[in-house]
Formats: C-alpha cells, sequence, structure tokens
C-alpha cells in the first residue's frame, strides 16, 4: 500500500511536488519462506513545467529494508525524467 499528496502549481503554473510513502508487499505467513521485517518505500519529486510541452521531474527515492530485511543496506535511487507532450 501508498499514500501520496501533491501540490499542484506549487512555484508556478503546471509545476507539481509531491511526496509518497508505501510499504511493499510482504510474506506474513508461508511454509515456503517468511519476510523478516517490513521495508519501506519514500519518494519524493518536482514536476517543473519548462513550456507548455516539456517538463522536467527530479526524484529521489529510498528503500528502507529492502527484500523486507534490516540485515539489508538502505538503497537511495536518484532520478531526473524529461516529458514531451505533443
Amino acid at each position: 500500500g501508498a499514500i501520496g499528496m501533491s501540490f499542484p502549481d506549487v512555484g508556478g503554473e503546471g509545476n507539481l511536488p509531491g511526496i509518497l510513502f508505501g510499504i511493499p508487499p510482504r510474506v506474513s505467513n508461508s511454509d515456503v519462506r517468511q519476510d523478516r521485517d517490513n521495508a519501506y518505500h519514500i519518494e519524493a519529486f518536482y514536476r517543473y513545467r519548462l513550456n507548455d510541452n516539456i517538463s522536467v521531474t527530479p526524484g529521489f527515492w529510498v528503500i528502507l529494508n529492502p527484500e523486507n530485511d534490516s540485515r539489508n543496506d538502505t538503497q537511495y535511487v536518484g532520478v531526473i525524467r524529461t516529458t514531451f507532450d505533443f
């Protein structure tokens, strides 16, 4: 599951900052496998509209307890996406 919030037109018309918090699926009861912990996903982004047809969206997310195991190192990911609307 996940929950997110975005804030239209912050910093200019067409811009969109947002944040998301989620919990990926986990195996809680199985004869084959049981996950030790819960993983958590936290994401932030800001869509900056350059003009009516082009926007750039830098984003960053963190995954805590990857693969539902606190023994795994936290993962950090950064991304830049460009969107062309024609």
